[in-house]
């Protein structure tokens, strides 16, 4: 079959031949229409990604939208290298039915950045209704995402922190925090909210998370989320650095929790399946847009570098056959 090969890590995927994929346990084979090129994708292949492959050569993807054995279309996932969703077939770890009228590209492309927002706030951060939620990154497609997840599941305000002041502008957020401030003022305004925070959801990491852990530890503040929930910072992505410099006591003198959201802790099966199910929902009503182009599965050579340029998600659909 064909696929997008990667040989290397570092390099990028080619257009090439590889070895059909064979079934193992409960996995299902499907006919792929439609595999987006995320930003994790990239980080794995270029191998800066804790999940990078130790064996090559490998199929990028993760997942995708297709057809399976039974003629349903289905968003899924695949788990199981050297396999991947970038080709004309993959096995399929778990699958969620598309709902009717919902576009196989916009399908593969939003489900990613959607989750991205949705674990960190339901899954890792147990985020209750009336709760406070500052989004830091929220000018990108995942932040973008989760400020209207920490709307629809009824946080009581919204926070959105990033650079892009006219996205930020136009977000539904209650209030928002320009990024490029200078460090000093930057803490001035996250100690202006800090007392109100109950969960941060950060794309960002690196020296504006300092600044605000700064705040979030101040001694003046009690547990935000009452009876011990304290405030839950939620580490998603590293957009401003892959550091932070951390004293322990901000740990211990404070409600501050620190937790991360990724590959590394996704929830069962079936737990992911209803989220992506709800996911799957808001997009076909309309309520979750993302901007795609879609191009050729025999493209992916000249696609890849674009990918990480501007939020439109580019979508890889292999031609049928």
């Amino acid at each position: 079959m064909k696929a997008a090969v990667l040989d290397a890590l570092g390099s990028t995927p080619a257009y090439g031949d590889f070895d059909e994929p064979g079934l193992v346990g409960d996995e299902t084979l499907i006919q792929v229409t439609a595999a987006a090129i995320k930003p994790l994708d990239r980080m794995i292949a270029a191998g800066t990604h804790y999940s990078s492959p130790k064996t090559l050569p490998v199929v990028c993807g993760m997942d995708g939208t297709g057809v399976d054995d039974r003629g349903q279309r289905v968003y899924f996932s695949t788990l199981r290298r050297p396999f991947g969703t970038m080709a004309e077939r993959a096995p399929a770890a778990w699958t969620v039915p598309l709902p009717a009228g919902l576009d196989d590209a916009v399908a593969a492309a939003v489900v990613n950045p959607a989750l991205a927002a949705w674990l960190p706030l339901v899954w890792r951060a147990a985020m209750a209704p009336g709760e406070t939620v500052l989004i830091m990154g929220a000018t990108g497609a995942a932040g973008h995402m989760a400020v209207k997840a920490a709307r629809l599941l009824g946080a009581g305000r919204v926070i959105a922190a990033g650079r892009r002041q006219q996205v930020l502008a136009a977000l539904d957020a209650d209030a928002t925090i320009d990024l490029r401030l200078p460090e000093p003022a930057l803490r001035e305004v996250f100690a202006e909210h800090a007392a109100d925070i109950d969960v941060v959801v950060d794309y960002v990491w690196g020296p504006p998370v300092e600044s605000l852990i700064a705040e979030l530890v101040s001694p003046n503040l009690h547990a935000a989320g009452g009876e011990g929930a304290g405030v839950r910072l939620v580490a998603v992505g590293e957009m401003a650095g892959r550091t932070v410099a951390l004293p322990s006591g901000a740990l211990r003198g404070s409600w501050l929790n620190i937790i991360g959201s990724g590959t590394g802790n996704f929830p069962p099966a079936d737990k992911m399946r209803d989220i992506v199910a709800e996911i799957l929902d808001y997009a076909a009503s309309g309520v979750l847009e993302i901007d795609v182009e879609r191009l050729p599965l025999g493209d992916v050579e000249q696609a890849w570098p674009r990918a990480g340029a501007g939020d439109r998600r580019l979508v890889l659909c292999p031609e049928p056959r």
